[in-house]
């Protein structure tokens, strides 16, 4: 399915998704920029919940960035 932007942002959900995931008028949608795509879930989404607890560990094991992505860097090339 293919949906335009309007002016302020505004996109439409096509009413036969909206109808499944019983979304209304006052529905919340939790928004998540996800690589180069947008995510929408009803209610707050268990993305950022994960996420979020993944940044704590990740700082109290002070585990950097620059650090998943080095290791990133060397899993990708060990498989290629």
């Amino acid at each position: 399915m293919v949906t335009r932007m309007r002016e302020k942002g505004q996109v439409t959900i096509p009413a036969g998704i909206r109808e499944s995931l019983h979304l209304s008028k006052n529905s919340i949608l939790s928004v998540a920029k996800v690589g180069g795509g947008i995510l929408l879930t009803p209610k707050p989404s268990v993305y950022e919940a994960a996420s979020a607890r993944f940044v704590k560990a990740a700082e109290e094991k002070g585990i950097t960035l620059d650090d998943l992505l080095k290791d990133l860097k060397k899993i990708r090339h060990k498989d290629s």
